[in-house]
């Protein structure tokens, strides 16, 4: 039985993907030096690893520290200014709690973006991980999630996780939690990694609470 709900951030809890997906499609794509990489290759990494495939695999335009700079810029000015908290996230999330469901978030994004859409949210969860946090790849390798079960002490049947991109989808998968892909801005494909797909918000609560109340 899930007890323990552990939420992706970016395209799940708030809306940044889209600003995400412009921004490496029209500002970062077309410089790099050969090659042309894809969205779904990049999406639900961290930063650092992102940046490591992309100079490695693309060749950046400009030295590896000065672009990190840039897409921190990036990044702070769309969360503080842009980006917004999924409709009806903020209910989910208290209505989980209320029903004694311990709710997390783990992103590959950094500290003080997760803690900037907290802080100005009515999120409320039991812990928060980044992918800062751990010595370890970022999605889709598992280790994020596996630290953040290790904090909660909680084995992996007991959670369930949401996820939007492939690589957050296969994390999950690979450290053995139960997984809904659920996108908030549009309908989300099945992928074998994925057990079940959430269309919207509602489903998503109905498939949560129903995979809370199985023995």
């Amino acid at each position: 039985m899930v007890t323990v709900v552990l939420f992706d951030m970016d395209g799940v809890l708030v809306d940044s993907e889209r600003y995400w997906e412009r921004h490496w499609e029209q500002q970062v794509f077309p410089r790099v030096q050969s090659g042309e990489p894809v969205i779904d290759d990049i999406t639900g990494r961290s930063i650092q690893d992102i940046i490591t495939v992309l100079d490695s695999e693309y060749g950046l335009p400009v030295a590896v520290d000065t672009f990190q700079e840039e897409i921190e810029a990036f990044a702070d000015e769309m969360y503080r200014e842009k980006a917004t908290v999924t409709p009806g996230m903020e209910s989910l999330f208290a209505g989980l709690q209320d029903r004694g469901l311990t709710v997390a978030v783990v992103s590959s994004a950094l500290n003080r973006w997760i803690a900037h859409v907290i802080e100005h949210s009515e999120l409320n969860p039991a812990i928060t991980v980044s992918a800062e946090d751990i010595d370890a790849p970022s999605k889709p390798n598992p280790a994020i999630y596996t630290h953040a079960m290790d904090r909660l002490g909680v084995d992996p049947s007991e959670c369930l996780v949401v996820e939007d991109s492939v690589q957050g989808v296969k994390a999950g998968n690979r450290a053995d939690t139960t997984v809904i892909r659920y996108q908030c801005n549009q309908r989300a494909d099945p992928i074998p990694e994925s057990d079940y797909v959430a269309e919207n918000i509602t489903e998503l609560r109905e498939k949560i609470v129903q995979l809370s109340n199985e023995a």
